[in-house]
């Protein structure tokens, strides 16, 4: 998935004479992409609309000709919350932009048969791109356009040419889970999921203080030793918690990423609720 993302900005559809306007939050490799293509880079501060329609004007205004792409995330992957998507989509038609939407994080898990936070706001993006590594339990990454696009990609994107096509088991495997995820047992398991989902938050509100968006909590921590430390306190009681520190995050925002899944049961979320708030009181943190 880090290869399709920025192979599909660096030798795909951005170059130097266009303009990237990218959140600040988006993963790591949507940036190198941006980086690599050449193109010129306006950042915005993370699902700020004004800042993102202020760049656009300013796209608009200096480079009239450029091509001009928008990207996000559609879930954020450390701290678990949704762009503001509709907005946004209505921002990038006015100044005539693309939009690239990085579904890894809701592909599975959000909208109808799990298509994503653009389906279930039946909203639509110029490029989506995901991963069959997480929900859907393969591996690589994918990238959904138009057929015009997709055999551009193809016939001009050099990662792309130049690299080995992935085993006919695992896209035999990615086909058969996109597959489930549309059966009644891929919606039972998506509402156990969101059940899930929904205790945890239940539970964790005190701490996390934010209304559920997806599978993601990140439990902020602050500096970097004490979120290992946790972490390990964790492990040690049968949790695998990690801990996610600088550059994944800011300095000082150090925290464990709780994700929950539909295979968790209640009493795993309890004891995992438990041993968190035994470890704060430990700790001395509240």
């Amino acid at each position: 998935m880090i290869s399709a993302n920025w192979r599909v900005i660096w030798n795909g559809i951005a170059g130097k004479n266009d303009v990237i306007v990218i959140d600040k939050l988006a993963h790591a490799s949507l940036i190198d992409g941006a980086r690599l293509s050449g193109a010129s880079i306006r950042v915005f501060p993370h699902n700020h609309l004004g800042e993102l329609e202020s760049h656009l004007e300013w796209a608009r205004r200096e480079k009239p000709q450029a091509r001009v792409i928008v990207v996000t995330e559609s879930v954020f992957s450390m701290d678990g919350d949704r762009a503001p998507l509709r907005e946004i989509v209505e921002l990038k038609s006015r100044f005539e932009a693309l939009l690239l939407l990085d579904e890894a994080h809701a592909v599975g898990v959000i909208g109808p048969n799990g298509g994503g936070l653009a389906a279930e706001e039946k909203l639509s993006a110029d490029i989506q791109m995901g991963t069959l590594s997480k929900a859907l339990g393969a591996a690589g990454g994918y990238i959904c356009g138009s057929t015009s696009l997709i055999e551009w990609l193809t016939n001009r994107a050099r990662s792309f040419i130049y690299s080995t096509a992935p085993p006919a088991t695992v896209a035999a495997a990615a086909i058969a889970a996109i597959e489930f995820l549309q059966t009644s047992e891929g919606e039972d398991r998506r509402h156990a999921l969101w059940k899930n989902i929904e205790l945890l938050h239940q539970l964790l509100v005190s701490e996390t203080n934010r209304k559920p968006e997806s599978a993601i909590f990140p439990f902020i921590v602050g500096q970097e030793n004490d979120a290992m430390n946790f972490a390990h306190a964790l492990q040690k009681e049968g949790f695998f918690v990690p801990a996610i520190r600088y550059p994944s995050v800011a300095r000082g925002s150090a925290r464990l990423r709780i994700t929950v899944t539909a295979a968790h049961t209640e009493s795993q979320i309890r004891a995992l609720v438990d041993s968190i708030r035994r470890l704060q009181r430990s700790s001395g943190r509240h």
